[in-house]
């Protein structure tokens, strides 16, 4: 009985949380429309992912026919985030919406300036919870990395928590930096 209760409270929490998550999207879309950005009118849905533990938001593009129509996840790490937190993480993925936005390139940044100057936002091109000011199971887990790929020549140093082509073989990879050797260690 107490696992029904557990799940319908989940259930019925999830259901308010992507209700809320559909009001802020109507409301960020019209902050862009009311500056002259225009969010693309195929995007097919919005949801809650309860599964997205290192990501706040996700904008995802299927070709249909001569078209592109897209469908936006929100994490449920957000359930507890103030609505303008919330509402920072849709606009971020309803500018990816906009034509030749779909990466984080120039145009994206532009627009996404514009929102910020214009609203007071912070979107940027990757957001910490720490910065929406919500604390999740996931963001107070301390990542453990195993290995640290460090260039011979200026000392820079990156970290990854599998195995990778460069973990494998450093020797076949430079430093992005100045171009030197690298090495790499367990930790």
């Amino acid at each position: 009985m107490k696992q029904e209760a557990f799940c319908y409270i989940r259930m019925k929490s999830m259901i308010e949380f992507e209700h809320r998550i559909r009001v802020l999207m109507k409301e960020a879309e019209e902050e862009l429309r009311s500056i002259g950005i225009k969010p693309s009118s195929k995007i097919l849905e919005i949801k809650a992912n309860h599964r997205a533990k290192k990501r706040l938001g996700c904008c995802k593009v299927e070709k249909k026919g001569l078209g592109q129509v897209f469908r936006i996840e929100i994490s449920t790490a957000l359930a507890d985030a103030r609505d303008k937190a919330l509402k920072q993480v849709i606009l971020h993925e309803l500018l990816h919406t906009c034509p030749g936005c779909f990466n984080h390139g120039t145009k994206w940044k532009k627009l996404a300036k514009m929102v910020n100057q214009t609203y007071g936002y912070h979107i940027q091109r990757m957001s910490t919870s720490e910065e929406l000011g919500i604390t999740t199971p996931a963001a107070e887990q301390r990542v453990h990395y195993k290995y640290c790929i460090r260039c011979k020549r200026c000392g820079s140093t990156s970290y990854r928590m599998r195995k990778s082509r460069v973990v494998d073989e450093p020797q076949k990879y430079r430093c992005a930096k100045c171009g030197g050797a690298l090495e790499v260690d367990q930790i």
